[in-house]
């Protein structure tokens, strides 16, 4: 389960790389850091932020494998979109890519955090929308490539899976891996993995990561909805 903390950042940085605190909150904005190297994750941009950013830049949240802190109140007007409509009326969230994170479960706990936040806010699955929206850039870049792991009609469905109560099934969590009531059960789901895999729908690393019994049922719901889309 996604770690949720807050790490704000105080008014007298806030004030100088943000527009206030009178956000009109109608979107979520969807941004990539394209932060790369090893340890750029959520813990590493959100103590930037806190010790006063050097550029003219600033994020509601930042989203990697294992948590998501959040470094502003959602009234904060922040500036991240690159143009002012998206600045003045949107959260930004910043997903990590840091090469030793997990990519694949930083897009699920985003998207489980997005529901919780359209939750919060009153918001609509209509109001998601990519920083590319506001401003013409390429972002979120990974999750806007032909090779997508997951790619953003996917993400969409995920963020809706999470706003829906989970239905009941044969799979039980145990410390959040695949847990299963009968080996019928577990033979039915390898089946449909390796299957998925054999059409060339999803690389044969999770087929892998289910033999060795590392896959989480938060891996499997998300590997659902990759497979329905392609």
């Amino acid at each position: 389960m996604m770690h949720i903390r807050r790490n704000l950042v105080s008014a007298a940085i806030a004030i100088k790389v943000t527009g206030g605190r009178k956000n009109a909150r109608r979107k979520v904005c969807i941004h990539e850091t394209d932060n790369t190297k090893k340890g750029s994750g959520a813990d590493n941009h959100a103590r930037l932020q806190a010790n006063g950013n050097n550029r003219q830049a600033s994020w509601h949240w930042s989203v990697d494998d294992r948590e998501a802190i959040q470094s502003f109140t959602h009234d904060y007007q922040c500036w991240a979109a690159g143009s002012t409509q998206g600045n003045n009326e949107a959260i930004h969230i910043e997903m990590c890519v840091n090469s030793d994170g997990d990519y694949v479960r930083t897009v699920q706990n985003t998207a489980a955090l997005v529901a919780k936040i359209l939750k919060d806010e009153s918001l609509t699955i209509n109001d998601v929308v990519q920083h590319n929206f506001y401003s013409g850039k390429n972002c979120p870049s990974k999750m806007r490539s032909t090779s997508a792991p997951i790619p953003w009609s996917s993400f969409l469905q995920m963020v809706k899976a999470n706003m829906q109560p989970s239905p009941p099934n044969n799979i039980e969590k145990d410390d959040d891996t695949m847990k299963f009531t009968n080996e019928t059960t577990k033979a039915a789901v390898r089946d449909y993995i390796k299957q998925s895999v054999d059409k060339k729908k999803i690389d044969k690393s999770w087929l892998d990561k289910f033999d060795q019994g590392t896959m989480t049922s938060g891996d499997f719901e998300g590997l659902k909805i990759i497979i329905s889309q392609r």
